[in-house]
């Protein structure tokens, strides 16, 4: 593990997961976990690369930002992260991890020589945010960041009891109804090293400033995967938003993943490491 410093001065956490004496691969998490999600992947994908991921600001290990919890700073822990090693490099990004993929991915078209893209959430998503059960856990997740005094196991019951769904007959659906056992402990453990105000940045509608989503795709000129959970399962690309995104890239392979949402890495992570791995060995 060592750390590079971004040039607002975040202290950024990049972590080996696995090594390999050839090209470099970056892996960039989603909000509110760090880059220790990863772990299991990483050992699944080809041998050649040294895998290693970042933990954002205000997530993990990494410094906190003073409430700059843009996509557009995120970056800038990518590009600290890229420009701290000489060569090219590949960036796999979940989630947030995708946006800032792509927009790394133009700001550095010689570096970055391919990016894979897992569910990243579109203008769509955004939109209609507020109907989802994301929303609450999104409130959630702000009300219980950063709860040092609680242990992994506390911190999991609590967060697990949180109601994101209710019905006119008395029914409720809670986060733990939604995420197995172990899942929910990996969160709790990510919420207890999350900076609160990175929710509230999001809750607020902040997020976004500052980022062109059509700009960065259309700026990728590497090859590109892009792998797509399913909405109804919970995944935050919809086919015409995919179709849209996919269009904008000039080399981009999509992946569809009927029996799984938005933890691709997690839910199928064979098949996802097979994909990338094929994919990795073309480039």
């Amino acid at each position: 593990m060592n750390t590079v410093t971004t040039t607002d001065g975040i202290p950024i956490r990049l972590l080996d997961l696995r090594p390999g004496s050839g090209e470099r691969l970056l892996m960039m998490h989603g909000v509110g976990r760090a880059g220790r999600t990863f772990s299991t992947l990483a050992c699944l994908l080809p041998t050649r690369f040294h895998v290693k991921a970042l933990d954002f600001r205000g997530h993990g290990n990494s410094g906190h930002a003073d409430g700059c919890y843009r996509i557009c700073d995120y970056l800038q822990d990518a590009l600290a992260a890229i420009d701290a090693e000489p060569g090219s490099v590949v960036l796999y990004g979940h989630s947030l991890g995708a946006l800032v993929a792509t927009a790394a991915a133009s700001a550095r078209p010689s570096r970055v020589t391919a990016v894979i893209l897992e569910d990243p959430p579109s203008p769509g998503f955004w939109k209609t945010l507020s109907e989802t059960i994301y929303h609450p856990t999104f409130e959630a997740m702000q009300r219980w960041a950063g709860r040092k005094d609680l242990s992994v196991r506390q911190l999991a019951e609590q967060f697990g009891s949180e109601v994101v769904k209710s019905w006119p007959d008395g029914r409720v659906m809670r986060i733990s109804d939604v995420r197995d056992a172990v899942s929910l402990r990996f969160t709790a453990s990510c919420i207890r090293d999350l900076d609160p105000r990175v929710m509230a940045q999001i809750l607020a509608g902040r997020w976004h400033e500052g980022y062109d989503q059509e700009a960065s795709f259309s700026g990728v000129t590497c090859p590109a995967l892009l792998l797509r959970g399913d909405v109804s399962r919970g995944g935050m690309l919809s086919q015409e938003d995919a179709e849209r995104l996919q269009g904008l890239m000039l080399d981009c392979l999509r992946i569809d993943f009927p029996t799984a949402g938005h933890l691709l890495h997690w839910q199928v992570r064979s098949e996802v490491a097979g994909h990338t791995g094929t994919f990795l060995e073309s480039l």
